[in-house]
């Protein structure tokens, strides 16, 4: 997959909304059935999507006659739609904030489904502004998410946030151990015998467990004081004496 299709995908469209979308830009000004014809999608469908389009104002049309004739938003306007939505949550953020800090805490447990899910929760890590502590599976992560996983390191690493891993050594991890201290990264290799098959971020408060070895993928995530502290404090007991 392209870049350019990974990124509006990130964005929220679907594989057909980019298809039609990306179409319409190559003809610049078509009808619904030429850009069926050049998309490869059936009409009925793609009336359907550029509805959809037009909802989400990456889409625009004119009447010549009887007919629509459709044209893409030039593509910088989606910078514009995204700084607008941002805009317009960061003005409910503070009463949300308030309504959440009323309730009174208790042990919360989510699963998140799917890549998107996967990925909205290493942004989540990344809430951490103190040191994030891994344990587990990171091949799985490197393979299944070869562009956001390196997306996330760099973006922990311009926030300055450390990282102490615990895991086997392989072949894969050859990169990330020669940038290790420029990207305030930190190894311990656990012994041959021992068997990771989840992924564990200990964080802010939570505790991830990637399961996405094999699919389907998904990430449990445990948002409980005492179970973070619990887990801290064993990873910390384990670093201890494998650096022994």
């Amino acid at each position: 997959m392209e870049d350019y299709r990974q990124s509006l995908s990130e964005y929220g469209l679907s594989d057909n909304e980019i298809n039609v979308y990306v179409t319409s830009i190559k003809l610049r000004e078509s009808s619904a059935q030429n850009i069926a014809k050049n998309a490869e999608l059936p009409r009925t469908t793609v009336y359907h999507i550029l509805d959809s389009l037009i909802e989400k104002g990456l889409m625009g049309f004119v009447l010549k006659g009887s007919i629509k004739y459709f044209q893409a938003v030039k593509p910088s306007k989606i910078i514009d739609i995204l700084d607008q939505k941002k805009k317009m949550i960061a003005s409910v953020v503070p009463e949300l904030d308030k309504l959440f800090g009323s309730m009174k805490e208790k042990p919360n447990v989510s699963v998140f489904e799917g890549l998107k899910g996967i990925k909205s929760v290493l942004k989540d890590v990344l809430e951490e502004k103190k040191i994030i502590y891994h344990y587990g599976d990171i091949i799985s992560l490197q393979n299944v998410l070869p562009y956001a996983f390196p997306q996330y390191i760099n973006e922990r690493v311009k926030r300055k946030i450390p990282i102490r891993i615990l895991c086997k050594k392989e072949e894969l991890h050859k990169d990330l151990i020669k940038s290790s201290k420029k990207e305030y990264r930190e190894f311990i290799f656990i012994p041959e015998g021992f068997v990771f098959k989840t992924s564990v971020f200990i964080y802010a408060g939570k505790v991830a467990i990637f399961n996405i070895k094999e699919e389907p993928h998904h990430v449990i995530v445990i948002n409980n004081k005492d179970f973070y502290e619990t887990q801290k404090n064993f990873f910390e007991l384990t670093w201890k004496l494998a650096k022994k």
